[in-house]
């Protein structure tokens, strides 16, 4: 049975629709960190280090694309996931 919790708009969500990431483009770093089950901190060395796209429009404001978070991830894995 799925848990179901009230929104913001008062309606009933399921909670596996809100862990779901769905169409979101952008993260912040914290939303990235947890997307990636990592710190911000580990994150942000990344992003330092150029191993990983950011978008900062301002000095201390960081935005990372799904994408280039997704491709970040893949380029680091060292399993394969052919059968």
């Amino acid at each position: 049975m799925e848990k179901t919790f009230p929104d913001t708009s008062g309606t009933q969500q399921s909670a596996h629709a809100s862990l779901a990431w769905g169409n979101q483009p952008l993260f912040t770093l914290k939303q990235a960190a947890q997307y990636a089950i990592c710190t911000p901190r580990y994150l942000q060395k990344q992003i330092r280090a150029g191993r990983l796209k950011a978008l900062k429009p301002t000095a201390k404001l960081v935005r990372i694309r799904r994408n280039d978070l997704d491709a970040f991830l893949e380029s680091g894995s060292s399993i394969s996931v052919d059968t």
